[in-house]
């Protein structure tokens, strides 16, 4: 599909199917239907074509590349529900986009085509409680000892977003030195059913438009095989990088769409709503140029 269509697709798909969902429950994904919401937008973006544009093509997605997807982005992000309707929500794109990159042809198979076809979500477990990880991914405390064939992981995360409900964990564990120090870390893949997960609590957030919700998650002697591993041992910090760096530009290319729609509708408020015998937007709103009389005295 050509860039310009699939921009005008995704734009009528947002404004006709999505739009309307989200501002009836006001952004609320449970009340509006939870995972059988999402299983119903993303069966309509498939047939439609819009499904996954920046997955690797070879998995089923439409393989946008950085520009080209930020127009794509910005549109969908004009619902709250828009992103994950094309399977562009974190932090499934940030997982999509790195696994593509650095995941074994067996991973791809595994893990990352059922995530570009919509088939499962995922989640990305790095923050930990203080004195854990949280703006300093350095001290890590989560750890992944070396048993026969693979690895034992024990600690605690929170606020991981679409932890309840999704398919597989990325793990952030510490495999060598300590908390603080500037390596050490290493990912690792993690069926969400294997024993020893646990969702202990969905985390009271503004937010109701993410599935899943922002959980606290306790790791408990989970055994992750060397074929789990994501990357290089002890190489997670550089994989990191992998993925938060194009992280940040799509949430603002979501982001720019949210603010877009916020403004559209803040204008029709204030042109439609009377109040004080008048309306809103005839008020004005500019602030009055100081006049000269305005000017303190001299040595005040």
């Amino acid at each position: 599909m050509a860039q310009a269509a699939l921009l005008t697709g995704v734009e009528e798909f947002i404004a006709e199917h999505v739009l309307p969902l989200d501002d009836e429950h006001d952004g609320d994904v449970e009340a509006a239907g939870g995972e059988s919401l999402r299983a119903r937008l993303q069966a309509g973006a498939r047939e439609r074509g819009l499904l996954s544009p920046h997955g690797p093509r070879d998995l089923g997605g439409l393989g946008l590349g950085m520009v080209e997807r930020a127009p794509v982005f910005e549109a969908a992000g004009r619902s709250l529900f828009g992103p994950m309707a094309l399977n562009v929500n974190a932090p499934d794109e940030g997982n999509i986009h790195l696994l593509d990159v650095v995941a074994t042809a067996a991973q791809r198979e595994r893990y990352l085509r059922p995530l570009v076809r919509g088939e499962v979500r995922s989640a990305f477990a790095m923050t930990e409680p203080a004195p854990g990880a949280g703006s300093d991914p350095s001290l890590l405390t989560t750890t992944a000892t070396r048993v026969a064939g693979g690895w034992l992981i024990n600690g605690r995360k929170w606020f991981i977003t679409g932890a309840d409900g999704a398919g597989f964990y990325n793990v952030m564990a510490r495999t060598s030195g300590e908390p603080g120090d500037p390596g050490g870390a290493t990912m690792m893949l993690a069926p969400a059913d294997r024993t020893g997960i646990k969702v202990d609590r969905h985390i009271g957030t503004i937010d109701r438009s993410m599935l899943g919700g922002h959980c606290e998650v306790t790791f408990t002697d989970v055994v992750v095989p060397d074929d789990d591993v994501l990357g290089g041992v002890d190489e997670g910090f550089r994989y990191a990088q992998v993925r938060l760096g194009p992280a940040r530009m799509t949430h603002v290319m979501r982001w720019t769409g949210a603010a877009q729609r916020a403004h559209e509708v803040a204008i029709r408020h204030v042109a439609s709503r009377r109040a004080f015998d008048g309306r809103p937007a005839d008020l004005g709103t500019c602030v009055r140029r100081p006049r000269r009389s305005d000017a303190m005295p001299a040595g005040l």
